[in-house]
């Protein structure tokens, strides 16, 4: 979002500047200063035109790295004040990627949404293969098997959107602008295709948008992504991704990574069963690529 911004007031949409003060009293850790469904204070001039000269507490945020490191870290707030992060994966064309839905989620958790998932493109397999994409990976969120293309799951997923606010995050060419276009059936939306020679999707949407569902509530789709940049990471953040490690019994040092301490209960649950290796593999995956603190 730039120099300008469109406004909801409920029933319309403003055009309005951002005001000079606002510009210069941004925060420098961050890349831009306002984000898709921020609350505002306005002036309106007698002209008639608008300008932002304040923002409201964030109850919640998607944030994420966006450059610089340590003391120099900047990041960029994808959404404000959204309860649910949907995370869209695709069951192929793009192939399934647990880890983007680890990465996801746990950016949703820190800043305070509930992470959703939407398995689009199930019409490319049997309901079965999707189920088992899903438990294999034994990726602790609810799961809502999708097709843009053929319409299957879309009242489902209604279901779970109606009087929330949600903000549609996932992979380039997942299919995130076709279940908008369902969801939203008004809304100008423009969709593209996956390349069928590296199987990575073209960026449809290029800013972040806000769209009022018929039934009540609010969608923001984001720019779709092929890497997913944590930044400064606790590494009980990334054990909150993983239920099995989450609900672990409290090991013998507070502050346990999980990876060599003794007394680490998580370790001895690997060795028991308690903990499917499947699952610590992604959580040493994790912490081996976050910036953890």
């Amino acid at each position: 979002m730039g120099q300008s911004a469109l406004l909801w007031d409920g029933r319309a949409l403003h055009e309005a500047t951002l005001a000079g003060r606002m510009k210069t009293g941004a925060a420098k850790s961050r890349t831009n200063t306002l984000a898709v469904g921020d609350r505002v204070e306005v002036d309106v001039s007698d002209t008639g035109r608008w300008r932002i000269v304040g923002i409201g507490p964030r109850e919640t945020r998607l944030e994420r790295a966006a450059g610089g490191q340590g003391a120099y870290q900047r990041t960029q707030i994808i959404a404000a004040n959204a309860q649910q992060a949907l995370i869209v994966a695709s069951l192929r064309d793009p192939p399934f990627r647990p880890g983007l839905v680890d990465r996801w989620s746990l950016l949703a958790r820190r800043g305070g949404l509930v992470p959703l998932l939407a398995l689009n493109k199930a019409d490319l397999g049997t309901v079965e293969e999707a189920d088992q994409a899903v438990a294999e990976a034994c990726i602790p969120l609810e799961a809502i098997r999708v097709s843009a293309a053929t319409g299957f799951g879309i009242d489902e997923l209604r279901q779970h959107l109606i009087g929330e606010t949600t903000v549609l995050v996932g992979h380039s060419g997942v299919g995130k602008s076709s279940l908008l276009r369902h969801l939203v059936p008004e809304a100008d939306i423009v969709t593209g295709e996956v390349s069928a020679k590296s199987h990575k999707g073209r960026h449809t949407t290029s800013s972040s948008r806000l769209y009022v569902l018929p039934e009540g509530g609010y969608l923001i789709d984001t720019p779709g992504v092929r890497s997913v940049v944590l930044g400064d990471t606790h590494a009980s953040e990334v054990a909150s991704v993983f239920r099995e490690i989450a609900e672990a019994p409290p090991c013998k040092f507070r502050e346990c990574t999980h990876r060599m301490e003794p007394g680490c209960t998580v370790l001895a649950g690997l060795q028991s069963g308690a903990v499917p290796p499947v699952v610590y593999q992604r959580y040493r995956k994790l912490l081996e690529e976050a910036d953890v603190l």
